[in-house]
């Protein structure tokens, strides 16, 4: 094949050959290339020796995560591959909800956090120090540049806000969570009846 520029082109290694023979290019566009030898018609030698590109091992012109450093063209392009931008995403959102849940247990009157479990708690809860020291690890650590389940910090809401649940046995909060929506009258017991009239044209 013609080479009409030397642009046309791209050095992606350099190989050195110390034993005369034949050998197998092999391509893997997540692992890079590879070359093999052949021991004979039959068969080949299991064993790789891989050839860096560009420190990434891309046979292609990629576009490196800017955080690990994989490739991250097969993710559609984006500056981060999709373990490491699930943590930035995860990152971005829970920093500033960690500081207002960390801001209402500074002064904590009126606050209030109601757990998946329909629990109200008080925001300075020991029970949920577990899942605050959690987060705190987490973004303490950094990027893992992997996919894994990161934890949420609890969200402070006024009294206001609780639609139900129950008092934790654990802080006792000085709240009394309404009653869930039942449709009856709290004062008779009696489930009300709407009357529909009918109107005469």
């Amino acid at each position: 094949m013609p080479v009409r520029r030397n642009d046309d082109w791209r050095v992606i290694g350099v190989i050195d050959v110390t034993e005369p023979g034949r050998y197998e290019v092999l391509v893997n566009n997540t692992s890079g290339t590879a070359i093999r030898p052949i021991l004979d018609e039959s068969g080949v030698e299991d064993v790789l020796v891989t050839i860096d590109v560009d420190g990434t091992q891309i046979l292609h012109t990629c576009v490196p995560c800017t955080c690990c450093g994989t490739c991250a063209c097969r993710d559609g392009g984006f500056e981060l591959c999709a373990g490491c931008r699930a943590y930035s995403t995860w990152a971005q959102r829970t920093e500033p909800n960690l500081e207002r849940f960390q801001a209402a247990c500074a002064d904590p009157e009126g606050w209030f956090v109601v757990t998946g479990s329909n629990i109200v708690h008080a925001v300075g809860c020991s029970s949920l120090t577990g899942t605050v020291n959690s987060v705190i690890r987490v973004l303490d650590d950094g990027c893992q540049h992997r996919y894994g389940h990161e934890p949420h910090p609890p969200t402070p809401v006024r009294a206001d806000a609780v639609r139900g649940g129950r008092r934790c046995r654990v802080c006792s909060p000085d709240i009394t969570p309404p009653a869930q929506g039942t449709g009856r009258d709290t004062t008779t017991g009696i489930i009300p009846t709407t009357t529909i009239q009918n109107s005469t044209p």
